[in-house]
């Protein structure tokens, strides 16, 4: 699909016009265009813009006018990268926490101790980065243990860390993940599972991290799912599918979903986690705008 068609579909679901078109592709707007999103917080990978250093990549962060940047594993001088965030008025606004897609992990006892340690240290990167929003990972579904069993560990786990984040007002955001296409063998992929885990741990501090591809492609119903569970959720992902790239290529109407989002009146951020159809980054983020428009 060409560039022109995908933002024409986002436009038309919205029920609004294009942007103005004197607006050019060029690396760096020199009009902010995200910062007239007033009802989301969009967020988008560092690694996206150009720089040299991450320090430069947060100036053209900012002259998108977007108010958050997404590093899950950051690296380098924190003060550095606090500081120059501080000064464009941008935050942090998820990492890695705790967990992995790998074996072990929340669904194995013996690995819960090693958790909180991981998590403990991640907590002290995250709090010098200014981020509050974590990412935990369950680990993949073990063959020995009943899936309700790795459930219960699982709960058990977060309740450890659950009383780390509450002091240190950060949020675990606990990733459901497809394995039907991405990640075969991984423990939580469904919405109501997760929310069965939310549930039982019963912590402000602890919620689920919906990612719109990865639900589209395990259980669809995108609009109703996050709507019902919204308190539960506390940070989106937004790609579309199949292909994993920005909105507008494929079959999600991103348009009706923010809207959706935007009506619940989430407060939290919703960072975009795709690849690119025309190989840059400018198009991705004016397709997502297009997305957006009246937000």
């Amino acid at each position: 699909m060409i560039r022109r068609t995908f933002l024409s579909t986002c436009a038309a679901a919205a029920g609004v016009t294009l942007w103005n078109p004197r607006m050019t592709f060029a690396a760096i707007p020199d009009d902010k265009p995200f910062s007239k999103v007033k009802k989301l917080r969009m967020s988008a990978p560092i690694d996206w813009f150009p720089g040299k250093t991450p320090l430069d990549k947060l100036d053209a962060v900012a002259a998108w006018g977007l108010p958050a940047y997404e590093w899950l594993w950051p690296s380098g001088d924190p003060g550095k990268l606090r500081a120059k965030a501080d000064s464009l008025g941008l935050v942090l606004s998820c990492m890695v926490g705790v967990g992995k897609i790998a074996d072990g992990g929340m669904v194995n006892p013996g690995d819960h101790d090693r958790l909180v340690n991981e998590f403990k240290e991640k907590v002290e990167i995250a709090k010098k980065l200014n981020c509050t929003h974590l990412v935990g990972l369950s680990g993949n579904e073990r063959k020995d243990v009943p899936r309700e069993q790795q459930t219960e560990f699982v709960i058990q786990c977060l309740k450890k860390l659950a009383p780390i984040a509450e002091d240190n007002n950060v949020m675990i955001v606990l990733e459901a993940l497809n394995t039907l296409v991405d990640h075969e063998g991984y423990f939580v992929a469904r919405t109501d599972h997760a929310m069965q885990i939310m549930n039982a741990v019963n912590s402000p501090n602890v919620k689920m991290l919906f990612d719109i591809y990865h639900q589209q492609i395990t259980e669809g119903n995108v609009i109703e799912n996050l709507t019902h569970n919204i308190d539960r959720i506390g940070h989106f992902h937004v790609a579309d599918n199949p292909g994993r790239k920005e909105p507008g290529t494929g079959e999600l109407n991103y348009a009706n979903i923010f809207k959706a989002i935007s009506e619940t009146n989430y407060k939290e951020f919703v960072a975009l986690e795709c690849g690119h159809s025309n190989k840059n980054y400018e198009d991705t983020l004016k397709a997502t705008l297009a997305c957006l428009n009246g937000l």
